[in-house]
């Protein structure tokens, strides 16, 4: 439809009449709206078409249905005149297909009657028809009914397209000047920019809505500063904002400058927002998506954007990412993974694998670490790696991490019963952000302890500096409610974030786990090594546990047994073993002492 302005510069305030998103004002010039007569009788067409054309309309015209179907997708139109009765197609039928893809607003119909068809104009008006005028047509009746429908498509579509939080534009007016872009031009590159505040949500979750709503007018005016500091003139552009993002539709200014304007647009975000005496930083994540070849649609072009701006928060936010049909392809194998694991539980698809940990001074088994594996149907063995993000995104990590507390702690106690010690066998099992908001998670706990009879202390929740980070406050809340369950808490891959150890005791870890990465490198670079000893002076100062996580080899068991840790995992004891393997491991642990017992903690 051709009803939306030809540029658009987002206005400093929000808008509060129509005129902010037309040239047109209230009511629409008949020369700039375009219309379309079907009738299946030649003479009344033409002469219908004749007196609007002379009215001022642009007017088209079609003899049937068909042919109105077929134009109308394609020459955006601002309202149709529709003849009701025609042979073959009717006009109801016509106007039954038009309103399962327009709305009233969107394409609006005035029918075009006989004198006693009173009941098919009830039938139209009930199928969505906006009006309808009487044969033999008048003129100026028909003018008139034509110029107050426009008039509201007009008014109904102001509101659809301004934000009027921002002042900026809406989706729906981003995909309207692509679309016309689209067509007038036919050399150049369309492209869109995407911006996703990270950070928006905690803020607004934390300070309240009225605190996010200023976030949002504060970005909004930040992208307008880009605009005009990247000297863009305000038809070669158009904003708009959908929730917690916005967008920056750009009309052939060529990709390096487009690129140049995303690392504008990053640099004018990074600066702080001001909102209750305090400045916040907040983040943000950039996907750019360029149609240089106008082959896309333009729902298509904001889609690749959105996938370009979830890579740059996956590869670390504060970034710009541009598409590439590898993202299309790596979304839609998360689909599928997505489709899949849905069912994956039910169809027995998932299975439970035990890797053993170590005591360094006894050389003995005193747990394991339960880990996730995925059989899925013609590809084999899947590690948590391959699925464990997608099910975070969807949410099934709720009940897949519900299914893994059960099952690790009914394997648990069937070895504690099987092999029985003064010092019962403990169970670590993982805990994901997404599981630390779940409000059924302690009852989960609770229930699972109650049923399995297991001693609380001998279960063990590992999380990720990254998982405690993110929702710091509900964090604390919920790792403080596991705790008064009894249950162990165990810090893991300490090393690969940025805060101090001191800081996360106060969320009560009995234990952390230095990370494999600093772990590898203990008996080959002397700053590494420094580090972990450092690391495990701290802890044990903590009154806290130490593992060494990912030993491959006996000279760096041994290293790790000189700088103090006390337990220890990796391929040199152990790979994660299926419940039979783990079963006969500690059969033989029992029978007889295992290789690795040959490592002397003193040396």
């Amino acid at each position: 439809m051709s009803n939306s302005p030809q540029g658009y510069a987002p206005p400093a305030t929000p808008p509060v009449s129509p005129r902010a998103v037309s040239s047109r004002g209230a009511f629409p010039a008949p020369g700039s709206s375009r219309l379309l007569v079907v009738d299946d009788e030649a003479n009344n067409r033409a002469a219908l078409a004749r007196r609007l054309t002379q009215k001022g309309y642009i007017v088209d015209v079609a003899g049937d249905g068909p042919q109105a179907l077929e134009r109308i997708p394609s020459g955006r139109y601002d309202l149709v005149l529709l003849d009701q009765m025609m042979p073959g197609m009717s006009g109801m039928e016509v106007l039954r297909r038009l309103r399962s893809k327009y709305s009233q607003s969107e394409l609006p119909v005035i029918m075009v009657t006989g004198m006693d068809q009173s009941k098919l104009v009830v039938e139209a008006l009930r199928l969505g028809a906006n009006d309808y005028v009487v044969k033999p047509v008048d003129s100026q009746v028909v003018a008139a009914r034509i110029q107050s429908q426009l008039a509201r498509s007009e008014a109904d579509r102001a509101i659809r397209v301004v934000d009027a939080l921002t002042g900026l534009g809406t989706r729906q007016l981003l995909l309207d000047r692509a679309a016309e872009a689209l067509v007038r031009s036919e050399s150049g590159s369309l492209a869109v920019i995407l911006l996703n505040l990270d950070d928006h949500k905690a803020l607004a979750d934390s300070f309240g809505a009225e605190a996010g709503n200023q976030i949002l007018r504060q970005v909004a005016g930040h992208l307008k500063s880009s605009m005009g500091e990247a000297g863009l003139a305000p038809d070669a552009y158009t904003i708009a904002r959908m929730d917690n993002q916005f967008f920056v539709l750009l009309n052939h200014i060529g990709i390096d400058r487009t690129e140049h304007l995303a690392d504008q647009i990053l640099s004018s975000v990074a600066r702080p927002v001001h909102f209750e005496g305090l400045d916040h930083e907040i983040s943000a994540s950039v996907g750019i998506a360029i149609d240089d070849s106008h082959s896309r649609i333009p729902q298509e072009l904001l889609h690749d954007a959105g996938l370009a701006a979830n890579q740059s928060r996956e590869l670390g936010k504060n970034r710009w990412q541009r598409f590439d049909t590898g993202m299309r392809e790596r979304a839609q194998a998360r689909m599928s993974i997505a489709s899949d694991l849905h069912h994956a539980i039910a169809r027995g698809e998932l299975v439970a694998a035990y890797q053993p940990e170590v005591d360094l001074l006894t050389k003995e088994i005193i747990g394991f670490e339960c880990l996730l594996r995925w059989r899925r149907p013609g590809l084999g063995c899947l590690m948590p790696s391959e699925f464990i993000h997608t099910a975070e995104q969807t949410n099934l990590i709720i009940s897949i991490g519900a299914w893994v507390v059960e099952q690790a702690c009914r394997q648990l106690k069937v070895w504690q019963t099987k092999f029985p010690r003064d010092k019962p066998l403990t169970m670590n099992v993982n805990l994901s952000v997404k599981q630390l908001a779940d409000p059924d998670l302690i009852n989960c706990v609770r229930r699972v302890l109650t049923e399995t009879g297991i001693p609380p202390e001998t279960l063990c929740f590992e999380l990720t500096e990254s998982a405690l980070i993110t929702e710091v406050e509900s964090a604390r809340d919920t790792l403080s409610r596991l705790r008064s369950l009894g249950v162990g808490l165990k810090l893991d891959d300490f090393g690969t974030g940025y805060s101090s150890l001191s800081y996360l005791r106060s969320f009560q870890f009995d234990s952390l786990k230095i990370d494999r990465s600093f772990v590898s490198k203990v008996t080959s670079d002397p700053e590494t090594n420094a580090i972990v000893a450092m690391i495990v002076h701290l802890a044990h100062a903590l009154n806290m546990n130490v593992v060494a996580e990912g030993l491959e080899d006996a000279q760096q068991v041994a290293e790790a047994v000189r700088l103090g840790c006390d337990t220890a995992q990796g391929y040199y004891f152990a790979a994660a073993l299926e419940r039979d393997e783990a079963d006969r491991l500690l059969s033989e642990a029992r029978n007889e002492t295992p290789g690795f017992a040959e490592i002397d903690p003193r040396a």
